[in-house]
């Protein structure tokens, strides 16, 4: 596939946080909450964390219809609405969901959070973290007007998408990035239900993040994108390329691009699509597009290795590449990402403690690049800095999936300087570590 000429990262330069220039390099940081660090004051009330934009406590949006909810609430446990599925709101985090980060969305950008999946959770809520005013709104409500018949098990919607034009949130694994000429957040899949037995299909969704509405893409009638798959952006194209994953017979290797179709009467168009790439250990796999090598590199945790995918060539087989250096095991729901500042790619799980580690491309263009080393280097936890893994852990309440990263660790890059953004759990702080 060809490079797309026009295409720019971004539409003008984004503005630092405040914050920024108190870290110290590779220290975690919470940012936000009751408690923040560098000296920051707490984040205003009913804006501290993610929970208290959950929609199931806004009266307004979900009264009490039952003595039995009523009851429920005078005893100070959470709300439940019928969007709320068996686990509730917590599900948006801990049920296999990413997020992105949107540098068109507030003055320093936002990590913007959606999904649910299976029985976790129905709602098509959207959220988002400003990074300069530290505070979470919610910057949509998601479809709250249905009865219980309309959400979950035998609650069928063929275009995967509720009666507002909201979609049935999936497990999102990492099947979300954003596309910032559109200043979108694009959901990769659908599904046409939710509840014990989910129906993936392969219809994206972008969320405008302008104007806060929900526009559908068209339906690939032959891809397969199941659970476990992964994405990344390709700005140079102005694609999302995706990877299915194993799960439901999961068979494609496939972009898309979100430019608008009037022809179709939808928005966006697929690119062809090729075979699964990794047959049987695609699950739970990340991967990143690098922007000065133009090579997908894919990180396969059954083969604890590097993989590379030619996106100017992407029916080509993939290719090993040699790792050498600091280079740990690798982890199943772990995060990719480009730090453009530092010239490297940010590999982050949380199996590693809070550890990042960076990958260096080797000095070569062309196929060179896919046959010389990629050096691997430990970014060493400064002195008295935190594990956020194990303080986001004992923070919570809720029960949480450790081992999860996907889309919730993104890089946000201010004048030369590059910052991990963190998301952990919806009833603790947002963390951050400037990593030069």
């Amino acid at each position: 596939m060809t490079k797309n000429k026009t295409a720019k990262t971004s539409t003008a330069p984004q503005a630092a946080p405040a914050w920024l220039a108190r870290m110290n390099v590779h220290r975690w940081y919470a940012i936000s909450g009751d408690h923040p660090d560098l000296g920051l004051s707490p984040t205003s009330r009913g804006m501290r964390y993610l929970i208290d934009n959950d929609p199931a406590r806004d009266p307004t949006l979900n009264p009490a219809r039952t003595m039995r909810e009523w009851l429920r609430r005078r005893s100070g446990r959470e709300p439940k609405a019928a969007w709320s599925g068996v686990v509730g709101f917590s599900a948006i985090t801990e049920a296999w969901n990413g997020a992105v980060y949107a540098s068109r969305s507030g003055a320093s950008g936002s990590m913007i959070v959606f999904g649910g999946g299976h029985n976790d959770y129905f709602g098509s809520d959207v959220h988002a973290f400003d990074l300069a005013t530290r505070q979470w709104r919610r910057i949509s409500d998601g479809y709250i007007d249905g009865d219980d018949s309309e959400y979950g098990e035998g609650a069928r919607y063929p275009n995967a998408e509720y009666p507002d034009g909201s979609p049935l949130p999936p497990h999102t694994y990492g099947y979300v990035q954003y596309d910032p000429i559109g200043n979108d957040y694009i959901l990769f899949k659908g599904q046409t239900e939710l509840g014990p037995n989910v129906k993936a299909v392969a219809i994206p969704h972008l969320f405008n993040l302008d104007t806060f509405t929900w526009r559908r893409g068209p339906r690939h009638d032959k891809a397969i994108l199941s659970s476990g798959g992964f994405t990344t952006w390709d700005a140079s194209r102005r694609v999302i390329w995706g990877h299915a994953g194993d799960d439901g017979g999961g068979n494609a290797f496939i972009s898309f691009c979100p430019d608008f179709d009037e022809r179709a009467g939808t928005f966006g168009h697929w690119g062809e699509m090729f075979p699964s790439k990794l047959p049987g250990v695609a699950n739970g796999n990340a991967m990143q597009w690098h922007p000065k090598r133009d090579i997908i590199v894919v990180a396969v945790h059954a083969h604890d290795a590097l993989f590379a995918i030619d996106p100017a060539h992407p029916g080509r087989d993939i290719v090993p590449l040699e790792s050498v250096g600091h280079k740990p095991p690798l982890q199943p729901f772990a995060a990719m990402e480009c730090a453009p500042s530092i010239d490297r790619i940010v590999y982050f799980s949380p199996m590693d403690g809070g550890v990042v580690h960076l990958i260096a491309a080797p000095n070569e263009d062309g196929p060179r690049a896919l046959t010389c080393p990629w050096t691997w280097q430990v970014c060493a936890l400064a002195a008295k800095s935190m594990n956020p893994i194990a303080d986001a852990a004992r923070r919570s309440r809720f029960a949480v999936n450790r081992a999860h990263a996907f889309g919730r660790f993104r890089i946000a890059s201010f004048d030369g300087t590059d910052v991990a953004i963190l998301v952990r759990h919806v009833d603790g702080p947002v963390y951050a570590m400037r990593l030069n």
